[in-house]
């Protein structure tokens, strides 16, 4: 009874291993879909089991802020908190010196965080390609860059305001450089684990350097190379705050350090939640830029 089974069984996997073989692109991706559907949750489920940590925050947060038991009663409290970022958005002149100033401020950062992420990616991405497909260039390219990459952003700022001054470049470059690292250091990895049967397939069809690298090494190395690009985009929110802090007259940084100084500590909370939330935003837009660009790698993984 016991061999029958194993028989059974063992038919069953290769009837559905046969069907699988002879299945059309189409009819694969379709499989494959019905599968991730099968395995996912329900997006009540997954918008439930999200907001529990932000609730809780927030009640321990009004709690403290109420009772004064942190901060000496100038921790300000969540609603405060959140008619600050009200007036900060849509406020009038009189309401507030922040008043309607949260768009502004907003895109100044943002335009800096653009403007250093695409410049930071472009070099780490085109440095690593190089640097793991040559061992000359890697040679020289790699000791530099493993010695600059455990110098912090902030270490940087005196040296930026020096060469760049106060305005949109110290910020551009600190955030290009806390950028370039771990795109750098992701491009070379998913480089150097990509060259193997693919590349040697491709070389033994005839296919040139140049080809090798644009055909094959890329595509090969570009989920890596998203993964890299999500890790810094939040450190370039970071780095942009650093820098308008200490840098700049405009952004959300510089807003939270000057709210700091007029003790509007409420602003501070608001400026806090806004660079939060566009860290956010930035990250699920990389995301799915990678979800629609990268479609056959989550496909065959």
């Amino acid at each position: 009874m016991t061999q029958r089974r194993s028989a059974n069984s063992e038919a069953a996997i290769g009837n559905r291993t046969r069907a699988i073989a002879t299945m059309s692109p189409g009819e694969a991706r379709g499989q494959n879909k019905k599968l991730k559907r099968s395995g996912s949750m329900p997006w009540w489920q997954r918008f439930g089991l999200a907001v529990i940590l932000p609730v809780l925050f927030v009640i321990v947060w009004q709690y403290v802020a109420s009772t004064g038991s942190f901060g000496g009663g100038m921790l300000p409290t969540f609603t405060d908190s959140v008619e600050a970022l009200r007036v900060w958005m849509f406020g009038q002149a009189g309401d507030s010196y922040f008043a309607g100033g949260w768009l502004a401020s907003l895109g100044a950062s943002a335009l800096r965080v653009f403007s250093g992420f695409s410049i930071g990616a472009v070099l780490a991405i085109t440095l690593g390609l190089f640097s793991g497909v040559s061992q000359n260039v890697r040679g020289m390219v790699d000791p530099f860059i493993t010695i600059l990459r455990p110098i912090s952003v902030t270490a940087w700022v005196p040296m930026a305001l020096i060469i760049f001054g106060i305005g949109y470049a110290p910020a551009i470059f600190l955030t290009a450089l806390g950028t370039f690292f771990p795109v750098y250091v992701a491009t070379l990895a998913g480089v150097r684990y990509s060259e193997g049967s693919l590349v040697h397939a491709a070389r033994m069809l005839g296919a040139n350097k140049r080809q090798t690298l644009l055909r094959v090494t890329l595509p090969a190395t570009l989920p890596s190379i998203a993964t890299g690009m999500r890790v810094a985009a939040g450190i370039a929110w970071t780095c942009v705050v650093v820098a308008e802090m200490l840098g700049a007259k405009s952004g959300l940084g510089y807003t939270l350090i000057l709210a700091y100084n007029q003790f509007q500590f409420d602003y501070i909370a608001a400026a806090m939640a806004s660079i939060g939330a566009a860290g956010y935003l930035t990250d699920k837009l990389i995301e799915q830029l990678i979800q629609r660009r990268l479609r056959w790698a989550m496909t065959t993984s």
